[in-house]
C-alpha cells in the first residue's frame, strides 16, 4: 500500500493514550509528518472526517470496564474511512482490555476501514494509579517502536493490495455488558474557579457557571478534570480510592505486557 499521509485519531482524557497514538504513529510516520486529530473535547459540532485508501489511520483508546468508551464510540462514527487501513489501539490499567480491541475494531471496519495492525499496551490506571505505574516504559516504548516498523514492513509487502488479511483478535460478541463505576467526584476549597475542568470535560458533565457541581448521571468518570485541576482541589474520596485499589490488588499487581497483533 502506497500510503500518502499518516493521521493520529485518539480519545484520551489523561492524555495516556495520547501519547502512545503519538509514539506509535510518529514511528510509522518515519520521514513523513502525522497529522492528529483529538477526539477528546466536547465540541458543539464536530464535523464528519473521510479518510481514502492511500491514507493510514492510527485509532487510540481507553478500556473502560473492558469496552471501548461510550463517548469515543459515538465520537468515532462520525470518521469515515474508504478501505482505509487502520491501526487499532487500546490501553489499559495493568488489569485487562477484554473485548475493547474486538469492539474497536468492529467500529471501524463499520465505518470504512481496514484493519491492519493491533495493539493492547498498558498504561498507568487512571483511579488506582499504584497499578501500571510508569507504564508505558522502556521495555513497553522499545516493543511499541517494534512494532510500528513492523507495521511498515507490512504495508510495503501490501503494495497494490486491496485487501488485508483478517487479524486474530481476541474478545467476545456479544460484548461484556458497558458500564462505568459510580464514582462521586468532590471539589476541595482549594478550588478557584478556573474553569479548565468546565472547558475540559469530555462530556461537559461540570456546570458551566459553578465548578464545584457536576452532574453524576452525565459524568463517565474518565478522570480527566481530577488530572488537569491546577490547585488538586477535584479528588476521589481516600476511602473509596482505597477500596478500589483492594478490590483490584488481585487482577492487577502481576504485570502485564502489551499485546501487538498484525
Amino acid at each position: 500500500m502506497n500510503i500518502s499521509q499518516i493521521t493520529g485519531i485518539f480519545f484520551s482524557p489523561t492524555g495516556t493514550t495520547k501519547q502512545v497514538t503519538e509514539w506509535i504513529a510518529e514511528r510509522i510516520a518515519a520521514d513523513k509528518e502525522a497529522g492528529w486529530l483529538d477526539l477528546t473535547d466536547a465540541i458543539s459540532s464536530r464535523p464528519d472526517y473521510t479518510f481514502n485508501e492511500h491514507e493510514l489511520a492510527v485509532v487510540g483508546v481507553p478500556v473502560y470496564g473492558g469496552r471501548v468508551p461510550e463517548t469515543a464510540r459515538e465520537r468515532l462514527k462520525k470518521i469515515y474511512g474508504k478501505r482505509t487501513p487502520v491501526v487499532l489501539i487500546v490501553t489499559y490499567g495493568n488489569r485487562a482490555y477484554e473485548d475493547a480491541l474486538l469492539e474497536l475494531s468492529d467500529i471501524l471496519k463499520e465505518q470504512g476501514f481496514l484493519p491492519a495492525a493491533a495493539a493492547a499496551v498498558v498504561t498507568e490506571h487512571n483511579i488506582a494509579h499504584v497499578y501500571g505505574t510508569g507504564r508505558p516504559d522502556e521495555k513497553d516504548k522499545k516493543e511499541m517502536t517494534a512494532f510500528a516498523e513492523a507495521v511498515k514492513e507490512k504495508l510495503k509487502h501490501t503494495a497494490g493490495s486491496t485487501k488485508l488479511p483478517e487479524l486474530s483478535i481476541k474478545g467476545n460478541r456479544p460484548y461484556r455488558l458497558y458500564a462505568t463505576l459510580p464514582l462521586k467526584i468532590s471539589v476541595t476549597s482549594a478550588c478557584e474557579g478556573c474553569g479548565i475542568c468546565i472547558r475540559k470535560c469530555p462530556v461537559q458533565a461540570i456546570s458551566r457557571t459553578d465548578p464545584k457541581v457536576t452532574d453524576e448521571t452525565a459524568c463517565i468518570t474518565c478522570m480527566r478534570c481530577i488530572a488537569l485541576c491546577p490547585k488538586h482541589a477535584r479528588k476521589l474520596g481516600t476511602l473509596v480510592t482505597l477500596a478500589i485499589r483492594q478490590k483490584l490488588k488481585r487482577v492487577c499487581t502481576d504485570r502485564k505486557d502489551a499485546e501487538f497483533i498484525l
